[in-house]
């Protein structure tokens, strides 16, 4: 596939069939457990580097797929990210978010069960599918400098939130203008 080709999301149809197999996911995971989970809605306005979310909002639980990575990578999507967000649903409905790891021992027992790899994060080639350009910031802690994106910058300007180095864990500080 050319590089410069601009990806076309799902077509109805598709949308459609992956509508089923989360369908499909969700009956198995019933039959496996021994009891009935209910349907949850599909929504297909997920963008950027992301192929899949879990949501609950409220009462509200939903999975929201990226439709342009899963027209670029459909077979993987239908197998692999269909089961990993249902798996998220599968842990809400029998454990609740709140007392388990998002990825823990509980996702990864039952995205086994499901037939699926537990496997946290997707790693995709974003070429041709439309991603949010953010502008970033350049920050500094005691061992490297780290370029933050703008809503981050934001919320540290605000005084929302202080972000620390995963390495050395110190404070992240902007890093000083430099002119040539």
């Amino acid at each position: 596939m050319p590089t410069n080709e601009i990806i076309i999301p799902l077509s109805e149809p598709q949308k459609a069939e992956v509508r089923e197999a989360t369908s499909r996911c969700i009956d198995q995971a019933s039959a496996l457990y021994g009891r009935a989970f209910a349907p949850v809605a599909v929504d297909f306005d997920l963008s950027g580097r992301c192929a899949g979310m879990y949501q609950v909002r409220g009462s509200a639980q939903r999975i929201r797929f990226n439709p342009w990575l899963f027209a670029k990578y459909y077979q993987d999507s239908v197998t692999d990210t269909v089961i990993h967000e249902v798996a998220h649903y599968i842990v809400d409905s029998l454990y609740g978010l709140k007392r388990v790891k998002p990825h823990g021992l509980e996702w990864k027992k039952i995205m086994v069960d499901l037939g699926g790899i537990p496997k946290a994060t997707g790693r995709y080639d974003l070429a041709g599918i439309p991603t949010r350009q953010y502008q970033r910031f350049a920050y500094t802690c005691g061992c490297r400098t780290h370029q933050l994106t703008i809503i981050r910058h934001r919320k540290i300007t605000q005084q929302r939130a202080k972000y620390l180095c995963q390495y050395c864990h110190g404070k992240l500080v902007v890093a000083p203008q430099t002119t040539l």
